[in-house]
């Protein structure tokens, strides 16, 4: 097999993506355990979240954390992929009819989230930054006062909804407006079938072009 074979079929064997679907179910488990914790000290009426316990704000805690991991674990496989196809890109002898660049890469083959029109790749990576680089922001979120690589992500989850007055809330913001459940967060399965949908893409592109 070559070396263009050979990436192509990584890109798109879903072996590749079991563990992360793994890992991805254990963190929901986790969240869904923090979940009926919080419940349980509410009682059956519940409890205004001003008027939580220190081990319910904990669990809150726990539960944001757990769904970052989550979406940073979904772009180590988002990562994998762009650098399996600016390989791809490189041996095909960098040609312009190759996407080579990351954002041009995340829109290839990707579905298209309906709200936002923007790929779902690109927004998985966008609250994954904004999970580990969030801290780093303006509290305000004010793009003209961050630094240059922070606006686009600002821009971007803004569009998906969240925001600098529901950052206790804005994963699960994330989670819910890209059509997910913290019970189930099936990253995995959305980036598996973008991959194979963009192996299938290369394939025909590099045997147009005698590639093949």
């Amino acid at each position: 097999m070559t070396r263009i074979g050979a990436l192509l079929s990584t890109l798109d064997d879903p072996f590749e993506m079991f563990p992360l679907d793994s890992v991805a179910r254990g963190l929901a488990d986790l969240v869904s355990a923090s979940d009926e914790t919080i419940s349980d000290h509410s009682g059956w009426w519940g409890v205004s979240r001003k008027y939580y316990s220190v081990e319910q704000e904990h669990h809150v805690e726990v539960i944001a954390l757990l769904i970052g991991s989550t979406f940073v674990l979904g772009q180590t496989a988002i990562t994998q992929t762009v650098a399996i196809s600016k390989k791809l890109h490189s041996l095909a002898g960098e040609p312009n009819w190759f996407p080579s660049d990351r954002r041009t890469i995340l829109r290839t083959e990707a579905a298209v989230h309906v709200e936002t029109s923007l790929s779902e790749l690109i927004l998985f990576d966008a609250v994954a930054n904004y999970f580990k680089h969030h801290y780093e922001w303006p509290d305000d979120w004010n793009p003209q006062r961050a630094e240059k690589p922070q606006r686009r992500t600002i821009e971007i989850v803004r569009r998906l909804g969240l925001s600098p007055e529901s950052r206790e809330d804005n994963l699960r913001i994330a989670v819910q407006n890209l059509g997910l459940t913290t019970s189930d967060m099936v990253l995995g399965a959305r980036i598996q079938a973008w991959r194979e949908r963009l192996a299938e893409c290369y394939r025909k592109t590099l045997s147009d072009h005698g590639l093949g």
